[in-house]
């Protein structure tokens, strides 16, 4: 009590320790996020040349722009909205100094003119697959009278501006660039020559493959060597890492199955007391699809029981594709195989649409007016509309179902029907049905029930990778206690700081991601294991874990000169090192070779014969291509050293002679397109090398 009334009495003290701790608090955290973000703005999330990129920009374009259904993959949108915006400020600097711009009745023409850009035309399309034009007059007067209904919209519209004023500078660039691009008139004749000069040509092939690696061992020299002939391959723009890693599968155990079947049959129940097939199985988290679909149309496990048992009996459970399935028969009928009808469109399923609709189907009844007429003049799918509202033959399924009803189930042949779909009010004339297999066909529900592990299935699992982690010290320990394991220790390909895929096995995403973020923790270092165990998720979207992954650093390939160290930490590159040492062995035996049969006959090979050979048809060869139309005729090469394989050729006969046309003007002019393709293709590469681009997106995400 003594206590407590001294601390009433000196009450400031106890108040002035909090305030301090609090203090503390806040300013470790704001010291963390300096270290962090190594003082830079915390609102930066890149930079190139002179130009930021925001965070909060970004963010804003991103959730403009893309949906929430696209954005359910947060990481592959991300990447793109990164290109944009790079590519964005790369274009903005570029062409800054050649006073270059998109003015205000331009970007007008680009929005809602003759000249739409593509960012609109791809964006704004009606049902018919054609621009929206009634849509963006619309927008057009919105903007004007400043009477966006939705915020949102508006917001929209500004940034998409910026799309279209930077997809037009870029555009303006390349038209600038190919501009100066040129074919004269020797080269147009020697790429004709190359194009059109024919060789028959004896070659034999030797795979590297047919020389195991303990027969050509590779040694730093042959490394070093490898890098006098390609000295900047490999150089490295940025500092990447090789991880290696132990997969654990999560696999359902007998109990999961028995568990989810005993769940399948209490479905049964429900199934035959519901009062609304469609309702019970909505809610219940099953397919109802009210088309009716043949017998091939349905699985294999259960296609026949659906045809040979009476309507309305339970099907199930039945496994298939990792599920226990009730199926509920719902109906049984032949229908036609193809149907053939006409339609007009009134966009937009409103009550008034639905009032017109019934008005012009009285006008077409009473004979005052034609369907086909009406078609060309109201309906707002103008690809039918054009020709009287006529489809054509339709199959079973190709429209949505509201429609497709109408056309196989209900409908009688020289009737009119209306019915509202996602795209509006239709009135449909069907003029015409077939009956060739008069298969029966079935409507379904269906209630399923996935296999998936249980939490003790899965903890089992992750507590093997736990012991894997905990007896691990290093990648080396790691490795052989997986190989005692029957465990397989995998590779990565090199990946960088801002990555997020890591292949088809741990596949891309948050849960690789973490792996990435701790490969390049400050801490992780070559050798290192990680002391968690990373988990990822079910690629299926079911809430359990698929696989437990313990990971490892293999190692770590700087940025800058590629070294005999960077080759070593690259699989493609010391495969290619590996090859060409065995090259050397199988060219050993070529040297001197006239006989390309004798020179087969070592390698168990053939010899084969390409007649017609072209100079461009390089197979994917194309040092074996060259040296051929090089060669004199009759004579054998020296082994070449192609991609996959060491090569001998002879050439059979001479090249031929193709005359040259007397007008060049179109072979050059399509020589000159396709410098332009390929320069349209490669320039914003070759700007990114020319802009220094600071990426910092690895402090967010």
């Amino acid at each position: 009590m003594a206590l407590i009334g001294t601390i009433r009495k000196r009450g400031w003290i106890l108040i002035l320790l909090m305030a301090l701790a609090l203090a503390g608090f806040i300013l470790m955290d704001v010291m963390s996020n300096s270290q962090r973000y190594s003082a830079s703005d915390v609102n930066t999330l890149g930079k190139v040349g002179d130009k930021e990129i925001k965070r909060s920009e970004f963010d804003t374009y991103e959730k403009l722009v893309y949906s929430e259904q696209q954005r359910d993959n947060a990481y592959q949108i991300r990447e793109q909205a990164w290109t944009y915006f790079t590519e964005k400020a790369i274009v903005e600097q570029a062409v800054e100094p050649l006073g270059m711009g998109v003015g205000k009745e331009e970007l007008l023409e680009l929005q809602f003119g003759s000249n739409l850009s593509p960012i609109i035309t791809e964006r704004f399309k009606n049902d018919a697959g054609q621009v929206d034009r009634a849509q963006l007059a619309s927008i057009k007067n919105a903007i004007e009278q400043n009477q966006f209904t939705e915020p949102r919209a508006g917001a929209y519209w500004f940034v998409q501006e910026k799309e279209i004023v930077k997809t037009r500078l870029q555009e303006k660039l390349v038209t600038a660039i190919s501009k100066g691009l040129y074919t004269p008139k020797w080269q147009a004749e020697m790429a004709f020559r190359e194009n059109n000069e024919r060789r028959e040509i004896l070659i034999v092939r030797v795979p590297f493959d047919k020389v195991k690696d303990e027969e050509a061992p590779v040694t730093d020299s042959d490394y070093k060597a490898f890098l006098e002939l390609n000295p900047r391959l490999y150089d490295q723009d940025a500092e990447s890492r090789v991880i290696s890693f132990v997969a654990f599968d999560v696999v359902p155990s007998s109990v999961d199955s028995a568990n989810t079947y005993t769940a399948a049959v209490k479905l049964i129940e429900g199934f035959r007391n519901a009062k609304n097939d469609s309702t019970h199985v909505l809610a219940n988290g099953g397919a109802y699809m009210d088309v009716f679909a043949t017998k091939d149309k349905f699985p294999a496990a259960y296609g026949d029981s659906v045809m040979s048992r009476p309507i309305g009996a339970i099907v199930g459970p039945i496994l298939d594709e990792g599920e226990w399935r009730v199926i509920k028969i719902l109906d049984r009928r032949v229908l036609p195989d193809s149907v053939r009808a006409r339609h007009i469109l009134l966009r937009e399923a409103n009550p008034e649409n639905e009032a017109r609709a019934d008005s012009l189907i009285a006008l077409i009844k009473s004979g005052k007016a034609r369907f086909d007429s009406l078609a060309m003049k109201l309906s707002t799918d103008t690809g039918s509309g054009q020709k009287g509202g006529d489809l054509g033959w339709l199959a079973n399924g190709a429209t949505v179902p509201e429609f497709n009803n109408v056309l196989f189930v209900t409908g009688e042949q020289g009737k009119i029907y209306k019915v509202a779909t996602q795209f509006g009010w239709h009135i449909i004339e069907i003029t015409g049905k077939k009956f060739i297999k008069n298969e029966p066909a079935a409507k379904v529900a269906v209630l399923s029930r996935r296999i998936e592990p249980s939490k003790t299935t899965q903890q089992s699992v992750k507590d093997k990778a736990v012991v894997l982690v905990q007896q691990s010290k290093s990648i080396t320990e790691l490795g052989d206690l997986a190989g005692k394991q029957n465990l397989q220790l995998q590779n990565t390909t090199a990946v960088k700081v801002n990555d997020f895929n890591l292949g088809a096995v741990l596949g891309s995403g948050e849960d690789a991601r973490d792996i990435i973020r701790w490969a390049f923790e400050e801490n992780t270092k070559t050798g290192s294991v990680s002391k968690e165990i990373f988990a990822i998720g079910d690629t299926k979207g079911g809430y359990f874990d698929s696989k437990y992954v313990v990971a490892a650093i293999k190692s770590i390939v700087p940025a800058g000169k590629a070294t005999v160290t960077t080759l070593k930490s690259l699989d493609d590159a010391t495969l290619r090192v590996k090859n060409l040492k065995k090259a050397e062995v199988i060219a050993l035996k070529a040297v001197g070779a006239l006989d390309l049969s004798a020179f087969a006959a070592q390698w168990n090979g053939r010899v084969d014969t390409l007649r017609g050979a072209n100079f461009f048809q390089t197979n994917g060869e194309p040092r074996v291509i060259g040296t051929a139309f090089a060669l004199e005729t009759g004579k054998v090469s020296t082994p070449i050293v192609g991609n996959s394989a060491v090569h001998l050729v002879q050439a059979l006969s001479d090249k031929s002679q193709p005359a040259l046309p007397p007008d060049m003007t179109m072979f050059r002019r399509q020589l000159s397109s396709q410098a332009i393709g390929a320069m349209r293709m490669g320039l914003m590469k070759s700007l990114v090398r020319q802009y220094e681009v600071e990426d910092n997106r690895f402090r967010f995400w």
